[in-house]
């Protein structure tokens, strides 16, 4: 009885395993579509933070590696960008922890951030790039990551979730962080 048992579950096992590999494609079709929105801004977000765009792009496609397993093991994930941001925040915060290369990767991000920002005498733009480089470093970390991540476009809720505090803490954080900016910039409210 037991083998003609196992022979009538053979057929239900052939489309279980068929429907699971749809599902994996379908799964695998999304994190395609999700990488191509998503990374360039998690890849400005990560070089913000570690600044270097070999190691960012390491950290994004580790971020979406994992996204692809949480999925796949069906993992509730109530808003993928902002998961995704706080998994590229937790990477770079590791790999400057690792590395000791916070100082560098900011002054880095400034220089690359000022160069973008149109054309200005090189005198102008070292001036800026100070005054830039100076503002940042009154931030304390927390100012520092709410400033970025909201120069990314993120909301305060969104933040929050990349950070682990709440939208209210993060309201907090960038009015000190631009308060601290215009002091140490001379534009005092």
């Amino acid at each position: 009885m037991e083998r003609a048992s196992i022979l009538n579950l053979s057929p239900v096992l052939g489309l279980e395993q068929v429907e699971n590999h749809r599902k994996s494609q379908q799964l695998e079709e999304t994190i395609v579509e999700l990488y191509a929105t998503l990374r360039p801004s998690l890849l400005s977000y990560a070089y913000q933070v570690v600044g270097s765009t070999g190691e960012s792009e390491d950290l994004v496609q580790v971020a979406f590696l994992k996204l692809f397993d949480q999925l796949k093991r069906n993992s509730d994930i109530l808003n993928i960008r902002s998961w995704l941001y706080r998994v590229v925040h937790n990477l770079a915060i590791d790999h400057i922890r690792r590395n000791g290369i916070h100082e560098l990767a900011v002054a880095e991000w400034v220089s690359q951030r000022s160069r973008a920002e149109g054309t200005r005498s090189t005198e102008d733009e070292l001036i800026q790039q100070e005054r830039i480089a100076d503002s940042l470093q009154v931030l304390n970390e927390r100012e520092r990551h709410c400033l970025t991540l909201r120069a990314e476009g993120l909301s305060y809720q969104e933040i929050g979730g990349v950070l682990g505090i709440s939208p209210k803490a993060v309201s907090v954080y960038l009015a000190r962080g631009l308060k601290k900016f215009e002091v140490q910039n001379g534009h005092c409210a």
